[in-house]
């Protein structure tokens, strides 16, 4: 498991002109964890019939991009 202190020592090494860019990345782990909320997730679920997605059709020939 990774500790804070070793993302601090980590984050002491970054070069000053990525600074913003790590910053940045962080708000975004931290923001997307606050917004997250389990029991809404399990109340939506309960909208669904249990026969939700038994028959699922997907044509043969879609395409996904690739990065």
């Amino acid at each position: 498991m990774i500790t804070k202190e070793q993302i601090k020592k980590e984050v002491d090494k970054i070069p000053d002109n990525l600074l913003e860019e790590a910053y940045s990345a962080l708000k975004k782990i931290a923001t997307r964890q606050k917004d997250f909320n389990w029991k809404t997730w399990e109340k939506n679920l309960e909208k669904f019939t249990s026969d939700f997605m038994n028959t699922r059709t997907q044509s043969l020939d879609s395409s996904r991009d690739s990065f």
